[in-house]
């Protein structure tokens, strides 16, 4: 059954055909022929990028209601990520204008014909790299390289190739990843969509839905971080504070936060770091020193900086394992010493969103939250209104919040 929630009043659309015409046999019949072509339009607020470096514009757009095989979904909360600044950067390459925001969890309230995963009025996690179950890379169990949604990640736009936002001059805007949920409502593709256990807070959901995977993925999927184990993570954003907790799921024995502001050092050692360093010039020889000279076993780059990439194998000992987690400027390059690698037997891979199965992991770590071993809500320092995205923005860039969250 396809729904409707254009407008003030809530129903099938079958129902609506019943109460709405004049009654008169043509009318009757053009309506049943055009019953799933007719397209409304909702006026939604949204946080748009339209020029680089420049702060985002809080908008009235439009959006249109959804196709076949897409769901309308209300935002109840999203989180503020790094990697949505940077589009605002240009370190991502997007075409603007472009609504932004990846990390969401929000409640369906209309559902397009061919749905059958969700339903009307469920509470869902909006996922950013859904996967097809059918392309080489998911058959081979790697859904996290599914190449079906690839192409949404760049292109800003819904997999028929267009958008669903229209502005005030009635011109296209964007939306990341196919998703821009730093708006009030938004139209993806179902498989987007992941039920979460009922009892899952909205703004507990949308941090699942990014900063949580990437990072405890990140120790658990790829890493393996093994029990006893030394660990250094660069960065107490979002993501490093999920590797952390990671960390703290895998038994990690020594756990080294590494970040430029002070006033970290609270949340970390509140989310399981044994040792805090305050980044500076001899990080690395602290690193050391920390570690009896030998080294970490495990070091993750949660921010995405070629600098810090550069610190991680240097920061290891022999054997050590170096993954890059935060979101690297486009087409950078990174420079290693290869003797180091050679003699030491020294590592280094990536991992994008965690190495996740999300089909498994997003509800694996929302009833790790639910039953109070992954201090998911901890990851919270400020809660914001939609009009406030750019003091959100500048808040995270300037270190002063872990993760900061706009809630409905």
């Amino acid at each position: 059954m396809v729904f409707s929630s254009y407008g003030t009043i809530v129903f099938p659309l079958d129902k609506w055909f019943d109460t709405f015409h004049d009654g008169s046999e043509n009318t009757h019949q053009r309506i049943i022929k055009n019953k799933y072509q007719i397209r409304n339009i909702l006026k939604i607020t949204a946080a748009v990028l339209r020029e680089l470096n420049q702060p985002l514009e809080i908008e009235e757009l439009e959006l249109a209601e959804p196709k076949a095989n897409e769901v309308l979904v209300k935002i109840d909360a999203f989180g503020i990520c790094h990697s949505d600044y940077h589009v605002v950067t240009g370190l991502a390459k997007q075409e603007l204008p472009v609504v932004l925001g990846h990390e969401g969890a929000g409640t369906v309230i209309q559902i397009g014909e061919g749905v059958t995963n969700v339903k009307f009025g469920q509470n869902v996690l909006l996922n950013w790299f859904p996967y097809c179950k059918q392309c080489p890379q998911c058959t081979a169990g790697n859904t996290n390289h599914c190449k079906t949604y690839m192409k949404m990640l760049g292109q800003g736009k819904m997999l028929d190739g267009t958008t669903r936002l229209t502005d005030a001059n009635n011109k296209p805007v964007l939306q990341l990843s196919g998703l821009a949920c730093w708006a009030t409502h938004v139209v993806v593709p179902d498989i987007i969509c992941t039920k979460m256990p009922e009892s899952t807070p909205p703004e507990i959901a949308a941090l699942i839905g990014c900063a949580v995977t990437t990072g405890v993925g990140a120790v658990l999927n790829q890493a393996s971080v093994h029990k006893g184990s030394s660990v250094v993570v660069y960065g107490s954003g979002g993501v490093g504070l999920s590797i952390i907790m990671g960390c703290v799921q895998a038994g990690a024995e020594k756990i080294i936060a590494v970040d430029r502001t002070e006033t970290k050092e609270m949340i970390a050692r509140n989310m399981g770091a044994t040792h805090f360093v305050k980044a500076g010039g001899d990080t690395v020889r602290v690193v050391k020193d920390l570690t009896e000279g030998l080294g970490a076993d495990y070091a993750f780059d949660a921010v995405g900086s070629i600098e810090i990439a550069e610190m991680l194998l240097p920061s290891l000992r022999e054997r050590g394992l170096a993954l890059l987690v935060g979101v690297p400027p486009a087409d950078s390059r990174l420079q290693v010493d290869a003797t180091d690698v050679f003699r030491q037997e020294k590592k280094l891979t990536g991992t994008i969103y965690g190495s996740a199965d999300t089909a498994v992991d997003f509800e694996k770590y929302a009833k790790m939250y639910l039953s109070g071993s992954l201090p998911v809500d901890k990851l919270i320092s400020k809660h914001y209104k939609i009009e406030e995205i750019n003091e959100a923005c500048r808040d995270m860039l300037n270190g002063e919040i872990a993760r900061g969250v706009v809630t409905f």
